[in-house]
């Protein structure tokens, strides 16, 4: 398994990580200007990791908790 792009938007992480460190995103950030992980979500612990460690490939799937009660987007 392979995971290396926001599925709902289609841009590879590797893409993404150069756009991020050039402009000092975090996360919000990187959700308001690229739309990654404003729609279905499951793309946002790949890219808290990526802005965290420069990986942009992806061999498991990671998960982040959500609050009780609380909906993915």
């Amino acid at each position: 398994m392979r995971i290396v792009r926001c599925e709902c938007r289609r841009l590879p992480f590797d893409r993404l990580l150069p756009r991020a460190r050039a402009n000092d995103w975090d996360l919000a950030a990187l959700i308001r200007e690229t739309g990654c992980g404003a729609q279905c979500g499951l793309c946002r612990p790949y890219l808290r990791r990526m802005l965290a460690t420069g990986e942009t490939v992806f061999h498991e799937i990671l998960t982040e908790a959500l609050p009780d009660g609380a909906a993915r987007p």
